[in-house]
């Protein structure tokens, strides 16, 4: 920003430092409750205090209470599970602060007669605010001088703009559309309107992904199955169970809702969500919101505004082309025409740079009687003097209308070639009295030119092969965008670009699938733009970096913005590339799939064991209400599940979350786990049922025979699920899945086998094994040919396929 030049349009002192001082040692800062961030002590109760460990908590007391000390390695497990949970979300909450501290948002103060730049946080009230186009208003003010155009959608759910001057007031939360203007705060902190909207707050949401709805579904299944079944679990035995055999009873009942608790499955996606939030930061992307991670991987379609995303942002003027017939305008004329409007935007930097001398008295003796700021709804700007009338700079089709057919060739020949065009035209009427009616002469047309980004076409195509449909909606000409979409490839011919100005809503609605580069466009079509795109299910995903793609960024599923564009864009969007570099995206996108996959691939694992002991207790209910049979106690206990979990389950899940995974996204998430995990947990149950059948033929076939039995058989099954969580394997997932099982025989071996008891159950098993082998033998090969068909499904359907083919 041009200090001295700025300085010079406001004549105002503002505040002294000591006064700021003042105000600061009084604790008067612009500081309020940011009611979506969450404190380290926040974070803990969060974790701590959860229905899963409330239920984890009822267990230990029961384990405690009849002395079963070797059962409460459950407890460990969890209270493990819980710290990686909190230690790995306060890192995350530890990343968040630094980028956020990074990105705090910083707004021009006038005080001591100098234009300084200082953190939102240390405005303070009677400060003068100067506001141009893009800054967000970060406290209430009233205008002091100038005039403004402000977007208070935040407030009102108006996306049109309100027009202020001097005296009017101006709320936090809004930001400037267009103008230039110097406001002194009036409230700060918890004093601002915004502040005490409390209905506002709770209007805030987050980003709702597939992956949330479908955790919450399952809890919630979960829950409303634990619960009852518990009780008819405790129903189904005979008073002369509970009273002879309650120990045992309450370690049945213990590992039937350990087992059936999902709270690992939980741990493993908020790890692998906050892990996967760290790494986006290291790759120079501040996401918001931990599970817009997977909204990334989501997208159907996504829109980019031309400038500053797939062109770098800095223009520069190429050409002018000034018309004979039109009354020359000098130099000193056209130094004040481009010096009424600030250097706030690439095009009028550029403009700047061309037609400015550092030599403030080239501008000559023009008075200026009102200036009209570019806005992107009006898409010009205008300029009046006492003495040679008005002049507007912008969209030569926007400014021209009737008249337009007058240039048109002259526009269309320059924009083809990539160009953006803008018009300087003249007129006598006064600003006040402009309307569509109004004659114009046409002055010159001035080229400028936006350069691509050297990886642009890379980026572009990375989209493209992820079948991702792209779209750019920007203010240019169409023809000037038609032109970089097709040297980027985003399409093949300018028959694919259309202009919107003028359209309609329903209109906009017709053309919006049918077309690829849109010009011309205003906020509030992007809007529409959007929300149209979003039809059939679609997930629409915006860039941009201005304030005319605020409307849009709130209509999409996804919005990111550039840290090099407005603080309010930046505020709105869910994903902020601190590099502004377009090309990062596609690691971004990167990471989002290895974490979704990777989850799916290993939730699996999880569901398996909740499955799995509702159905075992299902069995077992069923078991103890059926007449001739004597009632068996559940077959799993605290530490045989712990012993699964710990080296099949949750150890090798969380190894496995880390590795890299760029394939494309299933977007049946929640049926594929539920059906791979359904499919293995009856396979066991089914093991369960053959077994308690033999133990009907065979009265000798004990409960702790068909327990330990079910416990090898489930190793067995868990152990090649794991295998086929670990396929392809490389060096480090071989080293992983050999220390998982042995592992699980050292510490089974440790735990079980040592002891005298069990040396007789394996007798006994042994024994049993003999007397029925053929049924045994038959049991074996079941298993064996399902679980490896399972294994290696996708290979022997490939190997199918082949074979067909030839």
């Amino acid at each position: 920003m041009n200090k001295k030049t700025d300085n010079k349009f406001f004549n105002l002192t503002g505040l002294t430092q000591v006064e700021v001082e003042k105000q600061l040692q009084e604790r008067k800062k612009n500081l309020k409750k940011d009611k979506n961030s969450k404190t380290v002590k926040d974070i803990i109760f969060s974790n701590v205090f959860t229905l899963l460990n409330l239920l984890v908590l009822i267990l230990f007391i029961i384990v405690m209470a009849i002395k079963r000390y070797d059962q409460l390695l459950f407890l460990l497990v969890n209270v493990l599970n819980l710290s990686l949970g909190i230690i790995q979300e306060i890192k995350a909450k530890r990343t968040l602060d630094k980028i956020s501290l990074l990105m705090s948002n910083d707004t021009h103060v006038v005080r001591d007669s100098a234009l300084k730049s200082v953190s939102m946080h240390e405005v303070v009230a009677k400060d003068l605010l100067f506001l141009e186009l893009g800054a967000q208003i970060v406290a209430d003010a009233k205008i002091a001088e100038g005039t403004l155009e402000v977007n208070e959608s935040f407030l009102t759910g108006e996306s049109k703009s309100v027009f202020k001057s001097k005296g009017d007031f101006l709320y936090s939360g809004s930001y400037v559309v267009s103008g230039r203007a110097c406001a002194e705060v009036t409230a700060v902190g918890d004093e601002m309107y915004i502040s005490k909207l409390t209905h506002e707050a709770k209007k805030y949401k987050n980003i709702k992904t597939p992956l949330m709805q479908n955790f919450a579904n399952l809890v919630m299944v979960i829950m409303i199955l634990l619960i009852p079944t518990t009780f008819i679990f405790y129903f189904s035995y005979d008073e002369t169970i509970l009273k002879s055999n309650k120990s045992e009873f309450l370690l049945g009942l213990s590992g039937f809702m350990i087992g059936m608790m999902p709270s690992g499955l939980f741990l493993l996606t908020s790890m692998s969500l906050a892990v996967g939030f760290v790494n986006l930061a290291k790759k120079n992307a501040y996401m918001k919101d931990l599970f817009g991670i997977e909204m990334l991987t989501q997208i159907d379609i996504l829109c980019l505004d031309k400038t500053g995303t797939i062109t770098d942002g800095t223009m520069e003027v190429k050409e002018v082309y000034a018309y004979p017939e039109a009354k020359k305008v000098s130099e000193e004329l056209m130094t004040s025409i481009i010096s009424a409007f600030p250097d706030d935007n690439p095009t009028q930097k550029a403009l700047h740079h061309k037609f400015l001398k550092n030599d403030e008295s080239s501008k000559g003796d023009h008075k200026i009687k009102k200036i009209e700021f570019f806005s992107s709804l009006r898409k010009y700007s205008a300029v009046e003097f006492e003495k040679e009338g008005t002049f507007l700079l912008g969209a030569p089709e926007i400014i021209f209308k009737k008249q337009f057919a007058q240039i048109e060739k002259d526009v269309d020949k320059h924009a083809k070639m990539g160009y953006r065009v803008l018009l300087l035209a003249q007129t006598k009427t006064s600003i006040e009295k402009l309307d569509h009616n109004t004659e114009y002469q046409a002055v010159s047309l001035i080229m400028l030119e936006d350069k691509i980004k050297e990886d642009a076409f890379d980026t572009v195509t990375y989209f493209k092969n992820l079948g991702i449909q792209m779209k750019i909606i920007s203010g240019d000409n169409p023809s000037t965008i038609s032109y970089i979409a097709q040297r980027i490839g985003i399409i093949e011919s300018e028959k694919q670009a259309i202009s919107l100005a003028g359209l309609s809503e329903k209109e906009i609605i017709k053309i919006a699938h049918k077309y690829d580069v849109f010009g011309r466009v205003t906020p509030e079509q992007k809007q529409i733009l959007i929300k149209t795109l979003k039809q059939d299910n679609k997930k629409v995903a915006m860039i941009g970096d201005g304030v005319n793609d605020i409307l849009a960024f709130k209509e999409s599923d996804m919005s990111i913005a550039m840290a090099s564009g407005s603080q309010a864009a930046q505020n709105v969007a869910n994903l902020v590339l601190l590099d502004s570099n377009f090309s990062s995206l596609p690691q971004v996108v990167s990471e989002g799939r290895r974490v979704i996959n990777n989850l799916e691939k290993n939730s699996v694992l999880f569901l398996v064991k909740s499955i799995l002991s509702f159905l075992l207790a299902v069995i077992t209910i069923l078991h103890n209400f059926y007449p001739p049979a004597d009632d068996i106690i559940f077959p799993f206990d605290p530490l045989k599940w712990n012993l699964i979990d710990i080296f099949f389950i949750g150890t090798p899940s969380f190894f496995l979350s880390l590795e890299p995974n760029d394939k494309p996204l299933n977007k049946n998430f929640l049926r594929n786990i539920l059906t791979n995990a359904f499919f293995f947990a009856s396979l066991i149950a089914f093991n369960y049922i053959y077994l308690l059948n033999i133990g009907w033929a065979d009265k000798t076939m004990r409960n702790e025979n068909v327990s330990v039995m079910l416990m090898l058989i489930t190793s067995f099954i868990f152990c090649f699920l794991l295998f086929k969580n670990c396929l392809p394997f490389n060096k480090w997932k071989t080293l992983l899945f050999n220390a998982m099982i042995v592992g699980f025989l050292i510490f089974g071996y440790s735990t079980f086998f040592i002891k005298e008891a069990f040396k007789k159950v394996l007798c006994n098993i042994t024994e049993t094994i003999y007397d029925h082998l053929f049924y045994f033998i038959v049991l074996a090969i079941i298993n064996i040919i399902l679980v490896l068909g399972m294994v290696f499904k996708k290979q022997l359907t490939a190997f199918k396929q082949k074979l067909f083919n030839k």
